[in-house]
């Protein structure tokens, strides 16, 4: 049986209860549930949105007053902002567009497309902190206020001028001088160059007579010339390459092979002797992780836990660090103890 009251029942009510029928709130909702059949009269919906409210309070006593509602649809499901990576390809498209070769050719850009970080944090899809941790992690400088991508070969020769001070003032590798080293080359480059460049490649080392000495960082300064000799120079035998690769840093530093995980591919060809190594920068890849993996696997059929993990590591949330993303896209296998990836469903 439905419980319901007339109007005459109500006011009875509110005359015991002590009560105006003026004391009584608008209702906005009504809704009673059922276990059986969901359109049976115990089911009743009642959705009373603002312009019916104000009817009905201006309306007089007794007075039925109707506002005609079209739903528009029903909504089944949610949508939850969960927090992802940051879509960084537009980052380095905009930097793609004012390179920084050196003054003489100042005159080729377009001013335009030259961006303050503020700009950019406007139109990269990154938060402001992302933005800041991904700009660390390229080659880039700050000059007149704008964000610049500095050009490879460009790169490569202001760094080469400033670990050449090494050799000339006959400095250790932890004895580096800030002011020497700006002042040596301010003739060679701005002086935004050479500082961006310092603070990128070195790191306090210690104190000397009240002035801040500096070290070079090995890993950074090696990685950087491994990708001097890999570029443009396709597939290089590993052995020459390691002895290459030493000859080209400066003394005391010692490259490994690890430092070369995610620019390059090592491909083990065994009992030849003649591992090959190319080029294969992480930056290049799809951002999207089944495709990611999809090329991974065509590059390489199996990866070490090493060797893969600069790869998909730009790809971890809070809730899927490296391991969790390998189980989840890949398949392990061990050989001679040591665990190796491949794709899950073949390449």
């Amino acid at each position: 049986m439905e419980n319901k009251r007339t109007l005459d029942e109500i006011k009875e009510i509110l005359k015991h209860a002590k009560l105006q029928l003026d004391d009584l709130k608008t209702t906005s909702q009504t809704i009673y549930f059922t276990e059986n059949n969901l359109y049976e009269n115990n089911l009743k919906l009642l959705q009373l949105d603002a312009t019916l409210l104000g009817e009905v309070s201006q309306g007089e006593q007794d007075e039925h007053i109707l506002n005609k509602v079209s739903v528009r649809s029903i909504f089944y499901d949610y949508l939850e902002a969960v927090p992802i990576k940051p879509h960084l390809k537009k980052l380095r498209q905009l930097l793609n567009g004012s390179v920084y070769k050196g003054r003489e050719y100042e005159f080729e850009v377009d001013p335009s497309k030259c961006y303050t970080f503020e700009e950019l944090d406007k139109k990269v899809q990154a938060s402001t902190k992302e933005l800041k941790e991904a700009l660390d992690e390229m080659d880039v400088v700050t000059l007149n206020g704008k964000i610049r991508l500095l050009d490879f070969e460009y790169h490569f020769k202001v760094l080469s001028y400033m670990l050449k001070l090494i050799d000339e003032n006959s400095w250790q590798l932890d004895e580096i001088d800030y002011q020497e080293t700006v002042e040596s080359l301010e003739d060679l480059a701005p002086k935004e160059i050479v500082t961006g460049l310092f603070e990128k490649y070195t790191e306090e080392s210690q104190v000397v007579d009240s002035m801040q000495l500096y070290r070079y960082k090995e890993d950074k300064v090696c990685t950087f010339f491994a990708k001097v000799l890999l570029y443009g120079a396709g597939k290089f035998n590993l052995s020459d390459f390691m002895q290459a690769w030493k000859e080209s840093v400066p003394d005391g530093m010692t490259p490994a092979e690890d430092m070369v995980y995610g620019i390059a591919v090592i491909e083990r060809r065994e009992g030849q002797n003649q591992d090959i190594i190319r080029a294969f920068d992480e930056s290049e890849l799809p951002e999207n992780l089944t495709e990611r993996f999809k090329v991974l696997f065509e590059v390489k059929e199996k990866w070490s836990v090493a060797e893969i993990a600069p790869y998909i590591r730009p790809l971890t949330t809070d809730k899927l660090d490296v391991s969790a993303l390998l189980a989840k896209y890949a398949r392990a296998s061990k050989i001679d103890g040591v665990k190796y990836y491949s794709s899950k469903h073949g390449v």
